[in-house]
């Protein structure tokens, strides 16, 4: 589930991070005056979930007021009367308290049936976010709460871990700047935003495509040819991600899958290698302007390794390791191409198409066929059933709760066996007009401890776009939909597991790269028999399960050249970090000195500039690409380690609830991990059971 910027965002999407205190004491009774009719409350739940647009506007304006009050009054402690009392306690409860009303408040956006609704949501959230970053640029409270750092006053270690984010949050807003170099900070900053959206703009605003004759494009399946529009008697192929994968698939003719390829490579043109570099400098300064040795060690500073130069070395080594098993995987590319199509050189444009036909011979797998045993209803109530079973929940279904959609359910989570409440998600799976379009999971409230000593309970929402059921008859899921899911519904447990006493270290506000792990060790469960027979059936007969044949085909295509896979990976993100590490690095130098080393000796396509066309280090993931490499690394180590042999393990499940998901970011992810595990993660096991059967 989370880039700097996404976390500069109000909405808590899975691995996103970071809502700053609004403010105290909102009237509830406005909020609560939209209801049309009385329905269920839901105990330790605060959040409003069907604001009007009229409803939303006036929350924000009164989160704002509320917010700048709050603010005034720590900021009107004197120095030497500071405490935790009249500083840090203040901040931290109107977090608790506030969360929930501003979720309320942007969630509209995402799922309303209103238009006007999901407008208004819009603009509260765009207000709400300018708000909180001014809230963080106030000197004059961060003045005060520097003067507690000072007084050495004994707090707990989860409320000295609350003090040290609150400070780093204001600096890393700039409080310690002196007002010219602020300005200078915000010119950056707008400056920054406005190239990234022009990088964008240039992808979005790419409109070329290819005339192709039908003997040039032999191997296209049917139903890809049909829909292309025709011109002077040759298909038209828009160079678009979603035509030019299939054609670098399918297509027997290299030299179509090559001009295809270096066609798509120049997408974004020098134009967008000019603005990246611009963008990097940029960035770097800003960096600078804060105290940071270059842009790298800023993004990664909140981060689980701290460091870019700890990325770079872990990067180096997962190269390393992989270059024997993505050596034999090449070379068995190459004979295929050999055979296929004689001495020609083996390059980037034949990894799909190899890759497809080696996946023919090994893997004997139907997709569609497959597609017949996941009716929608059956996966979920397997899901539930799983995570019930491993770890010792249970979700109960609760009826006439307000909610902004007739489709939409509500579950209670309890702990099985202390019957204590945990927490509640919402469902939202099924596709509709106006609705977000991917799956994704969106907090409601946060867990903490209020200082009435009563407990806010964590609540979530899952979002996906499933298929409705058609003439009674339930829709069908993609494997792929299945296994997203499942790795969505991974961090509603994380959620709703949480046991911090601080709103700020609930579930999903955690280093990005560490809310992902959970959720990635999870998604093992979908390529093991035990647990997919548990959410499987035949649409027309669902006691018929999938076969463990066919369980074993998915997970192998899963690791099927897994070596050759993740050396594309890393070779993005040493790109990635090595230009916000470093200064004035001409970027396609760089990657045409990399791409053979990483790619093992396969040279980057002449004419093409991947940086030309690389969204995720131009706009959101920008010095953090590494991220999701990092996760699969540790969650790959937590299943091998702890779960594989036994996958419905309560025991296991339990203690990696209480001692992984419980702690939320209250403490250290890497201390958390290491604890878990009894000693630091590996790589090893990633190597191992990602490659074993990737031939």
């Amino acid at each position: 589930m989370e880039p700097r910027r996404r976390e500069r965002r109000v909405i808590a999407i899975a691995g996103a991070a970071a809502l700053v205190a609004v403010g105290l004491n909102i009237a509830f009774s406005a909020v609560v005056a939209h209801r049309r009719r009385k329905r269920r409350e839901l105990p330790g739940f605060t959040a409003q979930v069907n604001l009007s647009a009229a409803a939303i506007k006036r929350t924000t304006d009164r989160i704002i007021s509320k917010s700048r009050e709050t603010y005034d009054s720590v900021a009107a402690v004197p120095l030497d009367k500071v405490s935790f009392a009249n500083v840090i306690a203040p901040l931290a409860e109107l977090d608790a308290l506030q969360f929930p009303l501003v979720q309320a408040c942007v969630l509209p956006r995402m799922v309303s049936p209103s238009e006007d609704v999901r407008k208004a949501s819009a603009e509260a959230e765009k207000l709400l976010d300018s708000h909180f970053v001014l809230c963080r640029q106030r000197e004059d409270v961060y003045r005060v709460i520097k003067a507690f750092t000072v007084k050495g006053e004994r707090i707990g270690p989860e409320a000295t871990r609350f003090l040290q984010f609150l400070v780093k949050e204001f600096e890393r807003n700039g409080v310690k700047l002196s007002q010219s170099k602020r300005k200078e900070m915000e010119k950056l900053k707008s400056h920054i935003d406005a190239l990234n959206l022009k990088y964008l703009q240039n992808l979005n605003d790419f409109t070329k495509f290819l005339l192709l004759g039908e003997d040039e494009l032999a191997g296209m399946p049917f139903e890809f040819l049909k829909d292309l529009e025709k011109a002077d008697g040759k298909f038209k192929v828009p160079l678009t991600s979603y035509h030019v994968t299939p054609v670098l698939e399918h297509c027997k003719v290299g030299s179509t899958r090559k001009q295809i390829a270096v066609a798509y490579g120049q997408k974004g043109g020098k134009d967008n290698v000019a603005i990246l570099e611009n963008l990097v400098q940029l960035r770097h300064k800003f960096a600078k302007l804060l105290g940071y040795t270059n842009y790298a060690d800023f993004a990664i500073e909140p981060r689980m390794p701290k460091t870019s130069r700890k990325i770079l070395e872990f990067l180096e080594e997962m190269s390393e390791q992989l270059s024997d098993v993505a050596n034999r995987e090449l070379n068995i590319l190459k004979d295929l191409k050999i055979k296929e199509e004689g001495n020609a050189q083996f390059g980037m444009e034949d990894l799909l198409y190899y890759i497809k036909r080696a996946e023919e011979f090994k893997v004997d797998l139907d997709v569609g066929e497959i597609k017949q045993y996941f009716p929608v209803g059956l996966v979920i109530s397997g899901m539930l059933k799983i995570f019930q079973d491993l770890f010792a929940l249970r979700f109960d279904e609760i009826k006439d709760v307000d909610v902004w959609h007739d489709t939409v359910r509500v579950f209670s989570v309890w702990d099985a066996s202390s019957s204590d409440l945990l927490g509640y998600f919402f469902l939202d799976i099924f596709s509709r007009e106006g609705k977000y379009a991917h799956t994704c999971v969106v907090t409601l409230q946060n867990g903490c401890l209020c200082s009435n000593g009563t407990r806010k309970v964590p609540a979530a929402v899952i979002l996906s776009q499933c298929p409705k059921e058609f003439d009674g008859n339930s829709a069908l899921l993609r494997f792929p939909e299945v296994v997203r899911l499942f790795h969505e519904f991974s961090h509603v447990v994380h959620h709703v597991s949480n046991r911090a006493t601080f709103s700020r270290f609930s579930g999903l506000r955690l280093e990005g790269d560490f809310a992902e792990i959970p959720s990635l060790l999870l998604e093992n469960w979908c390529y093991e028999s035990i647990s997919l027979k548990m959410m499987s059936g035949f649409h027309q007969d669902i006691t018929k399960s999938i076969s463990s044949e066919a369980c074993q085909s998915l997970k192998r295509r899963r690791d099927l050249f897994a070596g050759l896979k993740m050396k594309q990976e890393i070779l993005l993100c040493l790109v990635d970090q090595i230009i916000h590490s470093s200064e004035n690095v001409d970027i396609d130098d760089l990657i045409k000195d990399l791409h053979p080393k990483v790619m093992l000796g396969i040279p980057l396509l002449e004419g093409t500039s991947p940086a030309s066309s690389f969204p995720r280090i131009a706009f959101g993931y920008d010095a953090v690409c590494y991220s999701y490499i990092w996760s699969e690394v540790f969650a790959a180590d937590l299943f091998v380690s702890k779960f594989k042999d036994d996958l419905l393990n309560q025991h296991a499940g339990l203690r990696f609830r209480n001692k992984v998901l419980a702690p939320g970011g209250s403490k250290d992810p890497l201390e958390i991990i290491t604890d878990y595990l009894g000693r630091e993660p590996s790589l090893q096991p990633f190597i191992q059971s990602r490659t074993r059967n990737s031939l």
